[in-house]
């Protein structure tokens, strides 16, 4: 923890302490490039993969809890041991709330141009209202 702090004081020391002026933090075409070649389709694959992994853990529950309550336990130790369709619905409802808040994050980041530090504080407190409209939502469902 104190190396970690040191190495933190030197590097805001020789950032505050720059003699030519400070650096500007302008994208180059380069990273542009790689944003749209790589981490886009990265993620795409990733949220793809992830929608068909949920999609199927859903249809094997079903499947599970059919072939519990077939085989004559009763339905409310089935309950207990696989999650409720309440679970994935508070989880879609997460997820919904967090990308609708970062997509909306990134489009007002996209009308006040340069991108910056600015940029990376709107972002944050983009995600922060998406975890407290989770948290309202959850709230008021529970009343």
């Amino acid at each position: 923890m104190k190396s970690f702090l040191l190495l933190l004081l030197f590097c805001l020391t020789t950032w505050g302490a720059s003699a030519q002026g400070s650096p500007s933090l302008e994208l180059d075409t380069n990273a542009l490039d790689l944003a749209r070649h790589v981490l886009l389709p990265a993620l795409a694959l990733f949220l793809l993969g992830y929608f068909i992994i949920a999609a199927i853990k859903t249809v094997l529950n079903y499947l599970l809890k059919r072939q519990i309550i077939a085989a004559g336990i009763s339905a409310s130790l089935v309950e207990r041991l696989l999650p409720g369709p309440q679970d994935e619905q508070n989880m879609v409802v997460k997820w919904i709330a967090l990308l609708l808040s970062s997509a909306i994050g990134l489009w007002v980041c996209t009308q006040y141009l340069p991108l910056g530090l600015h940029s990376v504080i709107i972002l944050l407190f983009s995600t922060a209202l998406g975890f407290l409209a989770y948290y309202l939502i959850l709230r008021r469902q529970t009343k």
